[in-house]
């Protein structure tokens, strides 16, 4: 029986491929700080994970990850089957209910441990593949509307199948913008937006009204996380479909989501579920109440992106571009995954098919 003997944790700092990238929240530091965890087992294989953190969303910075992972998850988890991973999660829950983006590094790892041990992909852990290849969108920050328009113009050139525009803090400016993008784009590009939380209900309304004619794939979250009541109003006011994003951690946001009529989409992102595991299940949750699903990589280097192309490979609820291309780092040091024409395509090795050297090796 397999057994996990050793779990390692470190730093990883890595740049913005945009250094200069504002929402809501502010400009985004540049500077990044992931956690790395590699998890070995018995039989002498070892699996990587990552948690690239986002404290807006979720409180944890770098230094609580790796201290959650080190101090209280590593004694859980060592001497315990990879494979059992329900139980695993149930158990670091039951402990630890919280602390969802150190469960996803944890989770990611296993999921590659398991599968190298078996020598299948992970997509093959999760039920094989429902598509050969992944369609992205890349993502814009706020800017000048003439230069954001020109940037999904090359995007466009690369076979980028959507841009999502940071909206949220000047309403004329999210206008112009997006109406910019669709004129030098043309109608033949998907164009997302994302306030993050920056809008009130009735502002939301007036802006979403006069947007509607651009033909909008979807608004994410543009009112405040907890308001449920004002995304099912905003559903039933406005023709453009609302994605929460902010809105959704755990598997009882989504159901109480579901309840309240609140959201056509669920924006995902690993780190806040807890990995694989957990988000395929909400996945599936929301598949069975007609809502469909994007997942979002927040500036992961490719360990983290690989996690969530498995899952948009293996699952049928992911059909819009995925939020999880490459490019997003200057400097990532990991390698597996391949794009053309702006699709990932499926990683050609066993686990998540990542390599990456552990810097005390």
């Amino acid at each position: 029986m397999s057994k996990i003997v050793e779990i390692e944790t470190e730093y990883l700092a890595t740049k913005l491929t945009d250094e200069n990238f504002i929402t809501t929240y502010g400009t985004e530091p540049s500077i990044k700080t992931h956690v790395i965890v590699r998890i070995t087992s018995n039989d002498g294989f070892s699996g990587i994970g990552e948690s690239c953190p986002l404290p807006d969303f979720s409180g944890e910075t770098s230094d609580t990850i790796k201290l959650m992972i080190d101090k209280y998850y590593a004694h859980i988890l060592l001497n315990k089957d990879p494979f059992n991973l329900e139980a695993l999660h149930q158990e670091l829950d039951r402990q630890f209910p919280a602390n969802n983006s150190a469960k996803a590094a944890i989770d990611m790892a296993l999921y590659d441990l398991v599968g190298k041990t078996l020598d299948v992909p992970v997509y093959k852990l999760l039920g094989g593949l429902c598509r050969t290849k992944v369609d992205t969108c890349e993502a814009l920050g706020m800017g000048e509307p003439l230069v954001l328009a020109q940037k999904a113009e090359q995007f466009l050139k690369f076979g980028i199948k959507a841009v999502k525009l940071k909206v949220g803090v000047d309403i004329q400016k999210d206008i112009e913008t997006v109406k910019t993008v669709r004129d030098i784009v043309g109608d033949d590009f998907n164009i997302r937006i994302d306030a993050n939380e920056g809008y009130s209900l009735n502002t939301a309304v007036k802006v979403l009204k006069k947007i509607e004619r651009w033909d909008i794939e979807y608004v994410e979250q543009p009112i405040a996380a907890w308001d449920y009541d004002g995304l099912n109003f905003l559903r039933k006011s406005v023709d453009i479909p609302i994605m929460v994003d902010e809105s959704i951690c755990t598997i009882v946001d989504a159901v109480k989501l579901i309840q309240s009529r609140a959201a056509d989409l669920f924006g995902l992102k690993l780190i806040k579920h807890g990995g694989i595991f957990k988000t395929t299940k909400i996945a599936t949750l929301a598949e069975c109440n007609d809502i469909e699903c994007v997942l979002i990589s927040p500036w992961e280097t490719q360990i983290g992106v690989a996690a969530a192309l498995h899952i948009a490979l293996s699952s049928p609820n992911f059909k819009h571009p995925q939020g999880i291309g490459l490019g997003a780092l200057q400097d990532d040091p990991t390698s597996g995954l391949y794009q053309k024409q702006g699709a990932l395509q499926i990683p050609s090795a066993s686990g998540l098919g990542i390599s990456y050297k552990f810097q005390r090796d």
